[in-house]
């Protein structure tokens, strides 16, 4: 039966006089001086009244009307001081090296791992969620009495935690999916809809970690001319239509779009807001994303699940999924998918690999695959990719340094090219590209990219392509063309001196090919080689031992590369955008995966998209599980890097469609203007 969202809040919040009980308790306790693993019950003792100092705060002021901005900072800085990288990191609880050192091998990581769960105390308060901060206080005291008790025991340790993480666990996890899922989930958009802008203490309403970054992009927005900031705003939520149009969706079937934005942008929030309540659409506002305090912090915890992650886990979370999921899929089947505003510019992280993180054994890897493809699926039951869209939109942020404003002026610029006009120099491109068995990707002398790309046979020419023509609407900035490759045939080296994925940098990464699949791969981050082959298994494949080629594109936004050059930020650019600046191949799932069966009309000519899947995701109805990876990673090789880019035909004929760095189809040459001013 349906999920009533007041029900399940009024179940949460049933905890709470259970909640205030212990933590009176753990008030008024004194910790023995000689208490094994003291030091771990009094940073937890701390980390917990400093949530409930928060919550308690928040509920007699919800605007902080009655506190000053620099005494808000204070309190930030006080929350955050025990994860700072420079000054608090290294001899805290949260950083498995310093934990293990305390506590031994084994117990701590544990500790490491149930600190890191502690410290989510003010998402809690701000989430009403009792039932999270009574069972954290629960696991506290079971296991102070073990220590009382001298039982420092690893497994009984161990057997506490996974008991409170499998406590409730329907209804924590239904919480979970509906503050997602429902409209009645309000907190983040009433806090950006009904805040004074000008007074920067709202952003500490968030319990997240403010920088003088979030601070300086909020500034930026307060001062901004109001008229740009709206047409930004339309042209944002016209891309979002414009995805449903252009794929011949019909938005108005659908109710909820997420909104996802960064912690400072809330001036831009409040107008993307309006916009999609003008179409009919209501926002669900997730909580605006900050950068963090420390990217080493969240790296040496990404495999915490492995401490409860066996098959009663696996099993029980896969019923209890489909179970929640059943209930909530009218509410599901009414989301029409997100508008997503980034950021970039952040100082590249370089992760420190360390021995005492703990991580996921092969038969966990096999588990984890198993749980995400099942969960996906099961989602995709009741979110229809084939009537859903998306808008992603990229933006700089003040971290990457001086020129700022320059670069988020020259960003939007790039942001609002022209799709029609871009669609139509693409076009030239597709076309010669349709005639090709092959293509082939050169890299310049010193880099090592050699790839041959298999392409899907056309046997109506008239009627069919292997090319989505991409402009501005669900991947903004406009500039590619792209395909999902047949594997079998599909080999060779890929080669990128040096990128940014999934905010880790990589050097020298090269990846070996064969009939479409990850053979080899190596970097240069690290001294050790094999260091450096298994940064790349953990961040790229993991929890696959390979992955194939999902999709091959060709990006023709060369006013983005000459902008990246121009401040010298290639490195810094997300995705989003250095995806349009050369060719690209991304390793796992098609970009089709779980709608290949719609069509997909070219809404340039007509013609049916038929490279919509590949050998992996055609398995997919004997085999819906493994048919998938959940993965899609793209990796470009930019233009400077780039010898040719040649379409090889059936009958040996080969057409350039890039040579010596420039377009040379006819028809593109509009495209060379800007790479040609940076020579000049």
């Amino acid at each position: 039966m349906p999920i009533n969202y007041l029900e399940i809040r009024e179940q949460v919040l049933a905890h709470r006089p259970a909640y205030e009980a212990l933590l009176a308790r753990i008030t008024d306790l004194a910790i023995p001086g000689d208490l094994p693993l003291r030091e771990f019950f009094t940073a937890l003792r701390e980390i917990n009244l400093q949530g409930a100092r928060f919550g308690r705060l928040l509920e007699a002021d919800p605007e902080f009307k009655a506190i000053g901005l620099e005494e808000l900072k204070a309190m930030n800085a006080e929350f955050y001081a025990p994860v700072e990288p420079k000054s608090g990191y290294a001899t805290c609880i949260a950083n498995p090296d310093h934990a293990v050192e305390l506590f031994g091998e084994g117990l701590g990581q544990l500790l490491s791992c149930i600190y890191l769960k502690h410290r989510q105390a003010r998402q809690f308060h701000i989430d009403s969620n009792y039932l999270a901060l009574e069972q954290n206080l629960e696991l506290f005291f079971s296991l102070f009495a073990l220590a009382e008790s001298g039982n420092i025991d690893l497994e009984a340790w161990k057997a506490e935690y996974r008991r409170t993480t499998l406590d409730n666990i329907e209804l924590k996890s239904t919480w979970e999916r509906l503050k997602q899922l429902s409209p009645e989930s309000s907190y983040y958009r009433e806090v950006i809809q009904n805040a004074d802008l000008s007074d920067l203490r709202y952003l500490y309403r968030y319990g997240v970690y403010v920088s003088e970054h979030e601070l300086a992009m909020a500034e930026f927005l307060a001062a901004y001319p109001e008229r740009e900031l709206e047409n930004l705003a339309k042209f944002i939520v016209q891309s979002w239509v414009d995805g449903f149009v252009r794929a011949k969706k019909d938005h108005r079937t659908k109710r909820y779009a997420n909104l996802i934005f960064p912690s400072g942008m809330e001036r831009l929030g409040r107008l993307l807001i309006l916009g999609l309540e003008r179409i009919g659409i209501t926002p669900l506002v997730a909580r605006p994303h900050s950068q963090g305090i420390n990217k080493q912090y969240s790296y040496d915890h990404r495999f915490d699940m492995a401490l409860v992650l066996d098959r009663e886990f696996v099993d029980l979370s896969l019923k209890l999924s489909e179970k929640i999921l059943e209930d909530l899929k009218e509410l599901i089947g009414t989301q029409a998918g997100p508008v997503y505003v980034e950021l970039f510019g952040e100082t590249p992280f370089t992760p420190e690999a360390k021995a005492s993180a703990i991580q996921l054994s092969p038969g966990q890897q096999q588990l984890w695959r198993e749980l995400t493809a099942t969960s996906a699926n099961l989602y995709f039951k009741h979110y229809r990719r084939e009537e859903t869209s998306f808008t992603i939109i990229a933006f700089p942020s003040p971290e990457i340094g001086a020129n700022f404003r320059e670069i988020f002026a020259d960003t939007l610029k790039i942001n609002l090219l022209h799709s029609g006009k871009y669609a139509l120099i693409q076009q030239k491109i597709i076309d010669v590209l349709d005639t090709a068995e092959f293509v082939h990707v050169k890299g310049k002398p010193g880099n090592d990219t050699d790839i041959l790309v298999k392409m899907h046979t056309i046997t109506d020419p008239a009627n069919q392509t292997n090319f989505e023509n991409c402009v501005a609407d669900v991947n903004i900035p406009v500039g590619e063309v792209f395909t999902s490759p047949v594997l079998t045939g599909t080999t060779g080296t890929l080669h990128v001196e040096d990128i940014y994925l999934g905010n880790l940098r990589y050097y020298n990464l090269r990846i070996r090919f064969e009939d479409g699949w990850v053979k080899d791969y190596s970097c240069s981050n690290f001294e050790n080689p094999e260091e450096g082959k298994k940064y790349i298994h953990e961040n790229l494949l993991l929890p696959h031992a390979t992955l194939p080629i999902g999709e091959f594109a060709i990006g023709t936004n060369t006013l983005a590369y000459q902008i990246a050059r121009k401040y010298d930020i290639q490195a810094l650019l997300p995705i989003l955008i250095i995806e349009k600046m050369g060719p690209h191949f991304a390793i796992g799932d098609t970009c089709f995966s779980h709608e290949e069966e719609a069509p997909h009309p070219s809404f340039v000519n007509g013609k049916e998209m038929i490279a919509v899947d590949n050998e992996k995701s055609a398995t997919r109805k004997e085999d819906p599980i493994g048919a998938y990876t959940q993965k899609h990673m793209d990796i470009t090789l930019p233009y400077d890097m780039l010898a040719s880019i040649t379409a090889l035909t059936h009958d040996g004929k080969q057409h350039l469609i890039i040579e010596n760095g420039r377009f040379v189809v006819p028809g593109t040459e509009e495209l060379n203007i800007p790479l040609d001013e940076m020579d000049s």
